[in-house]
């Protein structure tokens, strides 16, 4: 048997929302008994149709948050019968009526100026680039990272954004929050784990802390 239990989405929120809040990194990793038939995610966007279509244990081989993860396509194991899983937070976005799950990052970029983006980011690397170096994706909340630098400026961080060497600079923002709201003049280009959903202005953004378990294969 599994030693956790997924919880309602309504009740991670009401327990995100708490006055005391919860430090999920003191239980983001459980040790299971070894299975060897587990749903695979390849990739971030498997790991949302998994948790989507009702998974809460996964193997994980591939993706940013593998990465991320130290993945080495070695069995995460204590011995032959126990693992290690470790809990992993999802994002949600919601556009207008719309509403989109990301496992390690969305992007919000300007359209006419794309090098001016914010990033939530649950991954600390994305691309082969540690874009958020002290983000954690099992700790209940997202890293917000708005970029407002000039197009020279940005050339020069995202060099340096391979080791993590692009912060600390004074045009890049970083904040941890568990939820948030944002209103922009203009239309922005939204993207979710690499991929464009749409264009808004208004977002809306939230955490669903230890959504899914995952062993690292």
């Amino acid at each position: 048997m599994v030693g956790y239990e997924i919880v309602s989405q309504q009740r991670r929120f009401q327990m995100s929302k708490s006055p005391n809040p919860i430090n999920y990194i003191n239980n983001w990793e459980s040790e299971i008994d070894r299975r060897s038939e587990l749903h695979v995610a390849y990739d971030d966007k498997d790991i949302v149709k998994l948790f989507q279509s009702g998974e809460v244990l996964i193997s994980l081989r591939g993706g940013n948050l593998y990465k991320s993860l130290g993945g080495n396509n070695n069995v995460t194991s204590l011995d032959d019968t126990k693992s290690i899983a470790l809990k992993l937070d999802l994002g949600q976005i919601e556009l207008g009526e719309s509403k989109y799950l990301f496992a390690s990052h969305c992007r919000i970029a300007n359209f006419l100026q794309p090098w001016r983006s914010t990033f939530i980011v649950n991954s600390p690397v994305i691309r082969n680039r540690r874009i958020s170096p002290k983000g954690h994706p099992g700790d209940g909340k997202f890293e917000m990272i708005e970029f407002s630098m000039s197009l020279q400026q940005s050339m020069i961080a995202y060099r340096r954004s391979k080791s993590g060497d692009h912060v600390p600079h004074p045009d890049i923002k970083i904040s941890r929050k568990s939820n948030c709201k944002i209103k922009f003049k203009k239309k922005q280009r939204v993207s979710v784990d690499g991929k464009t959903v749409k264009f808004s202005r208004d977002f809306s953004m939230s955490v669903i802390p230890h959504a899914i378990c995952v062993v690292l294969n």
